[in-house]
């Protein structure tokens, strides 16, 4: 794909800005879809693989730039796209052996780090190949989320988002969100919004998922740890050409072009949004967000860290988030959605409430509380998203 995006780039002399927006887009698909293999290779194009890694490209883990899915073998062994099991523990660091991510694939001559089962939401680790792993580590699934909109998501203000968050819960109501700040920087994007941009969330994925360099994260070898010296040694893609890096800045600038570009749901009025307030849920996941350019998008989302209690607790700290909590997950797009929460584990909206606590505890009592004719009109509502 360099090699496409080198050749393209000479037509940008002389476009309108609109047509060069368009081209920006088509070459960051082009790269978005690109298989890539391992180093060294024919081409240039193409290489800087792992050497250990869990997806070859980044459609792989959003196909239709929707989630993952989930698919297991006949005995719990865990396969599917876009489904990665995250290591960390209460102080933020990743396994002093296997880093912040369980490597599940390997290029030719190196070890994958392990197997994963997964029976009745428990997993099990399997042919771990670097040794155990330490004893404070914690380990939890995350399934891709939807790309749509996301652009949107990156245009909303510092100020708007600070505004909704109530660390101390000074009013009383039990909602206490908070940012998470990265490096100085709101995040707002990832599980436990760990990325304050686009640019810097597809960046994480290429460290963690596919193990290639960017200009944010330069190690060549990505997740892999200085215990994994065949690792470390492996081959790579950097170049001299691509600012000794295997992507370089106009190729994850391209990426961060079509992320920016990928519309967000259309937002239709439905019955149930009264409903949806008065119960609670839109304490959190907020109908409307401000833009500064004066319109309104409709996430259902705050884009803040909450409490979500003990029953999806994970014991993983990222950034200032804890081990039990969560970013605001926005809803639009919930009617292309199979499997919610941030490990899938709830195959339909219902359930991804029954599973709440923490702060969300009075929303989802008063869910539960509903005559069944409501609950199934507030279903459908957030079935509608």
């Amino acid at each position: 794909m360099k090699q496409i995006y080198i050749i393209a780039l000479p037509f940008l002399v002389g476009t309108t800005p609109l047509q060069a927006e368009s081209l920006d887009f088509a070459l960051g698909k082009a790269l978005f879809d690109r298989p890539w293999t391992s180093a060294p290779a024919s081409t240039q194009a193409t290489d800087g693989l792992g050497p250990l890694f869990n997806a070859r490209s980044c459609v792989s883990c959003h196909p239709q730039n929707g989630r993952g899915k989930i698919t297991k073998d006949k005995d719990g062994a865990i396969g599917g796209i876009g489904y990665v099991l995250r290591l960390g523990n209460a102080d933020g660091t990743g396994d002093p052996v296997y880093g912040h991510q369980l490597q599940t694939n390997a290029i030719h001559g190196q070890k994958a780090e392990g197997r994963v089962f997964l029976k009745n939401h428990t997993y099990q680790l399997i042919d771990l190949a670097y040794g155990p792993m330490d004893i404070s580590t914690r380990y939890a699934g995350r399934l891709s989320q939807p790309l749509h909109g996301l652009g949107l998501l990156e245009q909303v203000s510092d100020e708007t988002i600070l505004s909704h968050a109530d660390p101390d819960d000074l009013d009383g109501d039990g909602i206490s969100g908070r940012p998470n700040i990265i490096n100085g920087q709101i995040g707002r994007f990832a599980w436990k919004a760990t990325a304050p941009t686009l640019r810097i969330q597809a960046a994480n994925a290429f460290f963690n998922d596919i193990g290639m360099s960017t200009p944010v994260h330069p190690q060549h070898a990505g997740d892999c740890t200085p215990s994994q010296t065949d690792c470390l040694n492996g081959p790579h893609g950097n170049s001299p050409q691509f600012e000794n890096l295997e992507i370089d800045s106009q190729m994850l600038n391209l990426i961060n072009s079509y992320l920016k570009g990928l519309r967000a749901p259309v937002y239709q009025p439905a019955e149930g949004i009264d409903l949806f307030k008065n119960v609670g849920c839109a304490s959190c996941h907020l109908p409307e967000l401000p833009l500064p350019n004066g319109d309104v998008i409709h996430p259902f989302s705050d884009l803040l860290l909450h409490d979500m209690g003990q029953a999806l607790a994970d014991g993983i700290k990222e950034g200032d988030a804890d081990g039990q909590e969560w970013r605001t997950q926005p809803l639009w797009g919930s009617q292309e959605t199979k499997l919610f929460l941030h490990d899938g584990r709830a195959k339909t909206v219902e359930e991804a409430i029954n599973w709440h606590g923490g702060e969300a505890t009075k929303a989802k009592e008063n869910f539960l509380a509903l005559p069944a004719a409501d609950k199934q009109q507030l279903i459908t509502f957030l079935n509608s998203l």
